[in-house]
């Protein structure tokens, strides 16, 4: 009886063996796949279209320019430069490259002209500056006429590899606005954006309205947006009027006119050549709350 007994024990725990065994837990399992972080861009491209004495450049060629000339100065005809020859001034929005805002080799005194310039920032909001430096303000060579404006042996004995002995720089004269028309700020939707025209409430750019490039031009950086202001929007295009005069402007901010007088450019700029760079740079809004065109606050 004792035998058996103890062969129902063994039994009885060699059961609980095996129901330990394929006893079941509840459980659950929740999966997120594909997690994934992408970089943003900020991608800056920029276009321009060209006016020079009222005619503007199109497809490659100078055009007779379009819109009411007693309004403003850039728009009408001109006998030059010639209708229909080449021009480079004028592209659809790009990486800048090779592009120049100005290529002139024939500048006269009274000669004026403007760059409706256009930034699109891709796709996030941006801060914006222009910075712009003369590289060079040459002499070149010496008239006669140069000569006896100068003084005899002074436009002679001109350095002929000195790249900043001449007078153009001094007697090109610049201004610059933000284009947005009537609405302030670049809404996209305003008629005024963008038109070449120098309306009420949009505001110069240059600290001193406007000056000689050998001033405005020369190793200076300007704010089109920063901290202190509302960035450039995402997917948005901002324009940029930027005009010059041969010789003496007037920047009226009362009657919103820019004229030009030739008679402030003598002979001391014959045959004078300046060359300038003019560079676009954008910069993240987001998580930059101290950006200057001048480098940080922080």
């Amino acid at each position: 009886m004792k035998k058996i007994l103890l062969s129902l024990a063994a039994i009885g725990a060699v059961a609980a063996v095996v129901v330990a065994g394929t006893g079941a837990f509840f459980s659950d399992t929740e999966t997120s796949t594909g997690n994934v972080f992408t970089a943003g861009a900020i991608d800056l491209t920029v276009d321009s279209e060209q006016h020079y004495n009222g005619n503007v450049c199109t497809l490659g060629d100078w055009d007779e320019g379009s819109g009411t000339p007693d309004t403003y100065a850039w728009q009408g005809s001109a006998p030059y430069p010639v209708q229909g020859t080449p021009c480079d001034g004028t592209w659809l929005a790009t990486d800048l490259g090779a592009h120049t805002f100005f290529n002139f080799d024939d500048i006269k005194p009274g000669d004026f002209g403007e760059n409706t310039i256009s930034l699109h920032v891709d796709s996030n909001d941006a801060y914006a500056c222009v910075d712009v430096n003369i590289t060079k303000n040459d002499d070149v060579t010496c008239t006669n006429p140069e000569e006896a404006a100068e003084g005899v042996g002074i436009c002679e004995n001109s350095n002929p590899s000195a790249d900043f002995d001449g007078e153009l720089a001094q007697n090109l004269y610049f201004t610059a606005w933000s284009d947005w028309g009537a609405t302030p700020g670049f809404q996209g939707n305003d008629s005024g954006e963008g038109d070449n025209i120098w309306q009420q409430g949009e505001p110069l750019l240059f600290s001193n309205d406007f000056g000689p490039a050998s001033d405005v031009l020369g190793g200076v950086s300007y704010t089109l947006a920063d901290s202190s202001t509302v960035p450039l929007t995402g997917g948005s295009t901002s324009y940029i009027g930027l005009a010059w005069c041969a010789g003496s402007m007037t920047v009226d901010t009362n009657t919103n006119n820019i004229s030009c007088d030739g008679n402030g450019m003598g002979n001391d700029t014959q045959t004078d050549s300046m060359v300038a760079d003019i560079a676009f740079r954008v910069e993240q809004a987001r998580n930059n709350d101290d950006f200057t065109c001048q480098g940080s606050t922080s």
